[in-house]
């Protein structure tokens, strides 16, 4: 652009004159609109005294700059002497995001303090706008660890979005064997953004690289960018995925004696085996069973740790693993004792009179240290307390009738109580001293069953609640505050989750003819 000399500073010096004092700046941008894309402006100031330019005079520029969502950002200016015509040029960078800004040209002195004429200092102003020009950058994720799934597996496909304005949508397709479009709004605009869409391979999808996802995301200007595509490869054999950096295994597989109805699993802190609760119509149980699996080998122990009189619904150990108590519903919390001797549980007692049915539809429990046996209690829709193993009564710990189906119950290292409710999709707090029951998650939870605290620090999913959701066939961890992230995907519905260490194992119910699994999951 051409730099337009007002006529008043078009005056000529006349020869054995001194040179003015400078008390006037005149500034022009070029251009005046900046395309985010180049992000540069163009300065050029000019130093007056008495109408005339002077050269030599050293000069100052400084820039404030807002984008459009009020952030200011910190752009470099420039210093430098007027040239023989006394004009100072300058390139501005940086200038990123769609917004407005000022240049500031001053005269200043040898140690660059504001030169200054009737007590102001000689400075002159200018402004621009910024145009977002610039696309967003979008990435579709890895669903899991190598991009292979199961059929029938459900996913979370995540889409990170970043923008240097904001996204104002993000479009998800796939094509192939899972074909779908959906998409999401991102009332925030956030600058950056991982949404996540939640879909399901089909039971009956082709195997091979037979699925491809696609994303489009637009940020607040218009501006469109599509990720590039991502395959996923449909393998039968797949049971279990998991996100990128955990990794799943099988354990063990069903029978026609084992795992027939799987209702719920813990780990022996004594021996380190996974006790299994499991419905059976077969020799040894005759109805329902606690079973033994050696988690390293998956082999079976042949002899039942015990055969339940009903349906065995919750397994949980003491701090010392020295009582092992189990639900045997109805009625009935039952206690055996670990024999070192033998290394067994053995005698197995019961800790409730039974007559009056209080529990009455025990499900999941656990043994706390102070407070005694806490269990879901389906039938009388709360959670149940029995101090001791002493034959009184239990008695009500969970206030309000605040559950339609309690199922699983937790706690965590804290001493907090975590109880999900299977008919409400949700999962609750209960205060240990009050029994008042609140809401724990936010999100929207299809039918969690059990759950387990999973410990572990630093990792993604460490040091949360691992909870399984039956209609979702996913295991999701969450911190307790408004999101709940898929740590476990599954073709067939999980039951129950036992953590030990940084280690998880879920247990899946028989389904289509085809007997319960034993998975393992690490990497936390």
């Amino acid at each position: 652009m051409r730099f337009a000399y007002p006529a008043s500073a078009l005056v000529l010096l006349a020869f054995g004159c001194s040179d003015p004092s400078p008390n006037e700046v005149l500034i022009e941008l070029a251009p005046e609109v900046v395309s985010s894309i180049d992000g540069t402006l163009h300065v050029r100031a000019m130093a007056i005294g008495d109408r005339t330019p002077l050269a030599g005079e050293q000069m100052k520029l400084t820039v404030a700059y807002t984008d459009r969502n009020g952030a200011d950002h910190a752009i470099m200016g420039a210093e430098g002497k007027t040239d023989d015509r006394g004009a100072f040029e300058a390139a501005i960078d940086g200038l990123a995001w769609e917004g407005t800004g000022t240049v500031t040209a001053a005269v200043v002195d040898g140690a660059g303090a504001p030169v200054m004429a009737g007590g102001l200092p000689v400075e002159g102003t200018a402004t621009f706008a910024v145009l977002d020009r610039t696309p967003p950058t979008v990435e579709i994720l890895p669903p899991t660890t190598d991009n292979h799934v199961g059929p029938g597996l459900p996913l979370e496909i995540q889409i990170h979005v970043t923008d240097e304005i904001g996204t104002s949508q993000v479009i998800f397709e796939a094509a192939g064997e899972l074909e779908t479009t959906r998409s999401s709004v991102i009332a925030s605009g956030s600058t950056d953004s991982t949404v996540t869409f939640r879909v399901r391979v089909p039971d009956n999808a082709l195997a091979g690289p037979t699925i491809t996802l696609y994303a489009l995301a637009t940020d607040l200007s218009g501006n469109q960018a599509a990720a590039a595509p991502v395959v996923l490869t449909v393998d039968p054999a797949v049971a279990i995925a998991t996100p990128p950096g955990l990794m799943g295994t099988s354990v063990a597989t069903g029978t026609d004696t084992f795992l027939t109805d799987p209702r719920a699993i813990a780990v022996g802190p004594h021996d380190g085996k996974l006790y299994i609760a499991d419905g059976a119509n077969n020799a040894p149980c005759n109805g329902a069973c606690i079973r033994v699996v050696d988690p390293a080998t998956g082999a079976l122990d042949p002899v039942a740790v015990v055969v339940g009189q009903g349906s065995i619904e919750g397994i949980a150990f003491d701090a010392t693993g020295d009582n092992l108590y189990y639900s045997d519903n109805p009625d009935r919390l039952q206690r055996m004792t670990w024999n070192p001797g033998t290394m067994r549980y053995e005698t197995s007692t019961t800790c409730n009179v039974i007559a009056t049915q209080n529990p009455r539809g025990p499900f999941h429990l656990i043994a706390d240290a102070s407070l005694g046996v806490l269990v879901a209690d389906r039938e009388r829709q709360r959670v149940m307390r029995q101090a001791a193993c002493n034959q009184q009564s239990p008695v009500t710990f969970s206030t309000g009738g605040n559950f339609d189906f309690p199922y699983g119950i937790a706690s965590d290292p804290t001493g907090r109580i975590f109880v999900s409710d299977f008919n409400r999709d949700e999962v609750s707090l209960v205060d240990r001293t009050t029994g008042a029951v609140t809401r724990f998650e936010d999100a929207r939870l299809a039918s969690p069953r059990g759950l387990d605290w999973l410990a572990g620090g630093g990792a993604a999913f460490g040091d949360s609640l691992m909870v399984t959701s039956r209609d979702d066939r996913t295991v999701y961890s969450t911190r307790g505050g408004s999101t709940s992230r898929a740590a476990v995907y599954l073709s067939r519905p999980p039951v129950d989750v036992a953590a030990t260490g940084t280690t998880l194992y879920v247990i899946t119910e028989a389904a289509n003819g085809a007997r319960g699994r034993v998975f393992k999951v690490t990497g936390f």
